[in-house]
């Protein structure tokens, strides 16, 4: 989401969640069989919060998993983003600007290859200049591509800490499923599926807004959750610095889709084939959204 240490001051209501991916757990049906489940996510920005101030909600969206997608949407930004895994792609549908497109997962990875090549080309040049303003900015860049976090995981309150060069996490977590509404093979397949799409959404916001983290720091905190089976209830994103950005996220887990959840998912797959649409290439929509057109 960011490629400096703070955050921009208008941050994306899309990137703030695609960068946190993050989950409070809220059960409330008969055992299910993960088919389909829906996340419900409120992000807060810790750091706006004057003194004991509750912090202000900056994003509200509903990510919804049936038959192998997964659409997410915030309505706020009139984006439904539809993740394909089985076609190892995106198709992102912008109802305010009347557009659609769609990115394959091997262009995502070829798109970020060069950029990570010309970011770390850019860290040598500060490097090599050497004064202290460029090592300063070396450094969060460094970062974001290398995150090298160091992991500590409390048993007793399932809270897993990464802490890296210029930011740390900060995670809640569980590997219990509630057996009045979700069984443990259904769980682990949610779980497994959840950590697949915010992998490669983590990867697919870099590439749409240009304030946006690189995806290791997300991937590297997924790959500790996986190896670890565990589900994250929340997570915080923190600045090292005294005046940088802190977010929370906190997502309700819905292991039973509602009438309404599934006419939304119907009325998208509609959307994606009406005219009224025009489809793009996605540099070009990717250039749309940059230049406010």
């Amino acid at each position: 989401m960011i490629l400096s240490t703070t955050m921009p001051p208008k941050t994306s209501a899309v990137s703030v969640v695609r960068l946190l991916g993050l989950v409070l757990f809220a059960v409330t049906v008969t055992p299910a069989t993960a088919q389909e489940f829906g996340v419900y996510t409120k992000v807060f920005n810790i750091a706006g919060a004057k003194d004991k101030a509750s912090p202000e909600v900056i994003v509200r969206s509903l990510t919804l998993f049936r038959s192998g997608k997964a659409y997410d949407t915030i309505h706020s930004a009139g984006e439904v983003t539809v993740f394909e895994p089985n076609r190892r792609r995106f198709v992102i549908i912008n109802g305010p600007r009347r557009l659609a497109t769609e990115v394959g997962f091997d262009e995502i990875k070829s798109a970020l290859k060069k950029a990570e090549k010309t970011t770390r080309e850019y860290v040598v040049e500060l490097r090599r200049k050497g004064d202290s303003k460029s090592l300063a900015a070396a450094s969060p860049l460094l970062g974001q591509l290398n995150p090298d976090f160091s992991e500590q995981f409390d048993l007793g309150t399932s809270t897993l800490l990464l802490s890296g060069r210029g930011f740390h996490y900060r995670v809640n977590c569980t590997n219990t499923p509630d057996p009045a509404s979700i069984d443990r093979l259904a769980f682990d397949a949610a779980r497994r599926r959840y950590l697949e799409y915010t992998d490669w959404t983590a990867m697919l916001n870099y590439l749409l807004h240009p304030r946006a983290l690189f995806p290791a720091p997300r991937v590297a905190l997924n790959r500790k959750l996986k190896s670890r089976k565990l589900l994250p209830l929340t997570v915080e994103l923190q600045d090292n610095s005294n005046t940088g950005f802190h977010l929370r996220a906190e997502h309700q887990f819905h292991w039973q889709l509602t009438g309404k959840d599934r006419d939304d998912i119907r009325h998208w797959e509609s959307l994606r084939k009406t005219k009224k649409l025009r489809t793009v290439k996605f540099n070009e929509y990717r250039r749309r959204l940059v230049s406010g057109r």
